[in-house]
């Protein structure tokens, strides 16, 4: 099992060269088409920084995986969100990383694993849901994520399941994953496969989706906690969570965190009702 977890980009607190990351696998760059979804920088028990990609479903409530915001039972020491589509677009205009970070990233007050996350102790049944709870509120032109129904993704059995939208700013899939010299939000159109395997759970928690070029896209180290929208809606089926393909390339099948699900919308729901606007 590899999961989606964390494109290490500790020389980003060293210097202000480029980060070595990439984009959702075969996709293209996504522009301002989804600026409801942003990337975090952060540190875990003292290591980073890292990345992972998230979606604002309240003005100050972003939706992103467990794993992005929690490591071995500790939050993360610090996170910082922004959403332009260029991630590293004004890192020359500062003296050192941490300026820059201050200058051009949103801070952030805290973030919120789902309380049953262990490190995928419980694998299948991982709780690979989280929120990152900005400082102040943003408002994306093109509205917030919305969360689903439950039982959501069983009403599209038997219908064109190529209908969805991987969006993130992770690594370039080839053979292996190219690392690039730009740090983009990209998008890539996936099919959902299946979500009543053993590996999804029973159909309680993750759903298998594509990643292969022949389909059109698929999700790859650094897009961990982006969403899936359904069609050219603001709907988040779910969030990258792990992936299992072989010799670390992404390629294969790609598992995500249904949101349509009780463990994620229980979870939320506690949130926003502390959070949300």
């Amino acid at each position: 099992m590899r999961s989606f977890v964390k494109v290490l980009a500790v020389a980003l607190a060293l210097t202000l060269s480029v980060i070595s990351v990439g984009a959702i696998t075969w996709g293209t760059p996504d522009g301002n088409e989804h600026p409801n979804v942003g990337t975090l920088l952060f540190v875990q028990n003292g290591i980073g920084f890292y990345s992972c990609t998230g979606t604002m479903i309240e003005p100050r409530v972003m939706l992103t995986a467990g794993h992005c915001v929690e490591e071995a039972g500790n939050i993360n020491d610090v996170t910082y969100v922004r959403f332009e589509a260029d991630a590293l677009s004004g890192i020359g205009n500062y003296g050192s990383t941490s300026d820059w970070l201050a200058a051009e990233w949103m801070a952030v007050e805290t973030v919120i694993p789902h309380p049953l996350y262990n490190d995928y102790a419980e694998f299948p049944n991982n709780y690979d849901i989280g929120v990152v709870i900005l400082e102040s509120a943003y408002y994306p032109s093109n509205g917030f994520g919305e969360i689903p129904a439950l039982g959501f993704l069983e009403t599209l059995r038997g219908q064109d399941r190529q209908d969805f939208l991987s969006v993130g700013y992770g690594r370039q899939g080839t053979l292996p994953p190219t690392e690039m010299n730009d740090y983009v939000r990209y998008k890539g159109n996936v099919r959902l496969l299946e979500v009543n395997s053993y590996l999804s759970g029973q159909g309680s928690q993750s759903a298998r989706f594509s990643n292969n070029p022949g389909i059109g896209g698929g999700t790859c180290y650094g897009d961990s906690g982006g969403p899936t929208f359904f069609q050219d809606t603001n709907i988040v089926v779910s969030v990258t969570s792990f992936g299992w393909a072989k010799n670390g390339n992404c390629v294969g099948n790609d598992f995500n965190f249904r949101t349509d699900v009780p463990a994620a919308q229980d979870f939320l729901t506690g949130v926003l009702a502390q959070y949300g606007d």
